[in-house]
């Protein structure tokens, strides 16, 4: 079962896996509104940012009365959280235990929802065989196996009240779709990893 330690770890790390770019342009509170790898061109559409850019960047143009600002070499020890911000290292909120423990939330219900979403057709589809094993020849769901599809879906339903969720385990596959149903859970996995 995966933990919060963990899951801090795999987070933190994802966001310092993203430094800033090479270029970026503030605005006057000093939010990084533009960020590029190649020198960043931005304008502002309000006074108080033209009045900061005025004093902190080089003017690149005038046109249509809008003023176009180059930005600056962004400064270094800049990371993107999850959340689309940027933060230095010890202020990124995957340091946080209710920042992980919520996005790790909000994943184990996706994943939770898909897997239902798996089962669908054995339900709708009384006729529906199914590979007990790889390269087994497909056979019929027999009662006993729809009576545990049902208690396994009813688990799934219910895991968000689980003891420790998000950092709960996951019900067992029924025995007879284990394997079709482990072969879903896998190619999600994946795909989330970039893979074909």
């Amino acid at each position: 079962m995966t933990t919060l330690s963990e899951i801090k770890a795999r987070y933190l790390a994802a966001a310092k896996a993203k430094p800033i770019e090479k270029y970026c342009i503030k605005d006057h509170e000093g939010k990084i509104v533009a960020r590029s790898n190649s020198p960043v061109v931005h304008v502002f559409n309000n006074e108080a940012d033209d009045a900061y850019a005025a004093e902190h960047y080089q003017l690149k143009e005038i046109f249509n009365g809008m003023k176009f600002w180059y930005g600056e070499e962004s400064p270094t020890g800049l990371y993107q959280s999850a959340d689309g911000q940027i933060y230095t290292e010890s202020e990124l909120p995957e340091n946080t235990d209710a920042f992980c423990t919520q996005r790790y939330s909000n994943e184990i219900k996706a994943e939770r929802n898909a897997r239902i979403s798996d089962t669908d057709d054995y339900v709708k589809l009384p006729d529906i065989t199914v590979a007990r094993s790889a390269g087994a020849k497909r056979s019929a769901l027999e009662d006993a196996d729809r009576t545990e599809l049902e208690t396994y879906r009813q688990a799934l339903r219910d895991l968000t009240e689980a003891q420790g969720f998000p950092f709960a385990a996951w019900p067992e596959f029924p025995t007879a779709l284990a394997y079709e149903l482990q072969q879903k859970v896998d190619a999600r996995q994946t795909m989330r990893q970039g893979g074909f």
